[in-house]
């Protein structure tokens, strides 16, 4: 392969994994964004996996691969909890 189509495989590759982490990302917030649903039996939302993998350091590599700070997701993923609880 020649030079230029090596580094147009390389950012296919790139947006590939930014769009997985993406993905990752938003199909977690529109669990955490269903809570609503839930049995009343959840009465705190540290209870729920979703909010401890968000607010856990184990989200930060995917938020660097999708190109968002990891704080900016864990303030949506608030209010989110904060709107569906509240």
């Amino acid at each position: 392969m020649r030079t230029d189509q090596d580094a147009a495989q390389a950012e296919r590759i790139a947006l590939a994994y930014r769009r997985l982490a993406n993905a990752m990302i938003l199909s977690t917030l529109r669990e955490i964004s269903k809570l609503d649903k839930l049995d009343e039996s959840v009465a705190c939302p540290q209870e729920v996996p979703e909010i401890d993998f968000i607010e856990s350091s184990r989200i930060d590599p995917w938020c660097e691969l999708a190109g968002v700070e990891p704080e900016v997701v864990r303030r949506a993923a608030r209010r989110l909890m904060d709107a569906s609880l509240c």
